[in-house]
């Protein structure tokens, strides 16, 4: 007789517990959707600029560097950069981020470091940066690799 009433009490809870759910799950529902509706009042607002995370048509055509001995800090090096971007498609960038990945003899990173190029870059043009200083680098990096991390749209241009 015992055996049969925890039966029921255990089974009463675990329907308590799925209407619960059931009823919570419901209530998100009703939320995302009035979430949406105030998101297609956002699209119809007024464009902004947009930042495209590694965009397809920048690309680096050629990068050199050379290294210093930094003789005020200890086990750091200096890096020069000059970098050439081009841009193969039709947009007008501006605010190219950068990112410098650092590399040891056997291919390892080092030390990754972004820079910002202030310069604007026009559809089907070329860009070229120099004087990219970074400073305070592991003396174990002999190599780097440079990748376009991120750049913004500028459609004011036309």
């Amino acid at each position: 007789m015992f055996r049969r009433q925890v039966f029921y009490i255990i089974t009463l809870i675990l329907i308590v517990v799925i209407i619960f759910l059931l009823v919570r799950g419901r209530n998100a529902e009703k939320e995302r959707a009035a979430q949406n509706i105030k998101l297609a009042e956002i699209v119809s607002e007024q464009p902004s600029p947009v930042r495209a995370i590694l965009p397809r048509d920048l690309e680096i055509v050629d990068v050199k560097a050379s290294w210093t001995r930094n003789p005020d800090e200890k086990d750091a090096s200096v890096a020069n950069h000059d970098i050439i971007i081009r841009n193969v498609g039709g947009g007008y960038y501006v605010g190219i981020r950068l990112r410098m990945e650092y590399i040891d003899e056997k291919g390892r990173p080092v030390e990754t470091r972004t820079h910002e190029v202030n310069e604007a870059l026009s559809s089907q043009g070329t860009l070229r940066v120099s004087g990219i200083t970074i400073d305070g680098l592991p003396d174990a990096a002999s190599d780097f690799r440079a990748t376009i991390l991120s750049a913004d749209l500028d459609d004011s241009i036309n």
